[in-house]
Order: C-alpha cells, then structure tokens, then sequence
C-alpha cells in the first residue's frame, strides 16, 4: 500500500475525458493530489474515489460533503 500512495503522489495524468482518473487521489491539477492540496476538505468528502468525469459533469460540481461547508464565523 505504501508504494501505490508514493506511486500515485509522485505520478501525473492526462485525464483526458476523466473518465479513469480520479478527482482527489490522482495527480492532475497542480503538483499532487487535491486530497494532498485540500486536506480538510478530503476528510469531509463522501465520495473519496469519484472520477474526474462525474465532478465535473455538472454545474454545480457533483461533489458531496458530510457536513455543510458554510457555517458561522
């Protein structure tokens, strides 16, 4: 399990139609992956393994979070 994580965080993807790659473990914004970029919002995200093709097939993104991301502050 180690070398698939060190494999997926130093690998990068052309996603193509995003069909096969996957939004928050795979690199393909930026230098790492968004659950490295992001990682509160990795925590909180329901779907962790969703494809690049299902966030972005709609607008909003198709993405679900556990809790509500707009609170009091």
């Amino acid at each position: 399990m180690k070398v698939k994580l060190t494999l997926f965080n130093r690998t990068k993807f052309i996603i193509g139609n995003g069909a096969s790659t996957r939004f928050w473990e795979d690199t393909w914004l930026g230098e790492t992956p968004l659950a490295i970029q992001y990682p509160s919002l990795y925590r909180i995200v329901q779907r962790r393994e969703v494809f690049v093709a299902t966030v972005l097939q709609s607008n909003p993104l198709n993405i679900q979070f556990r809790r509500t991301l707009i609170g009091n502050r």
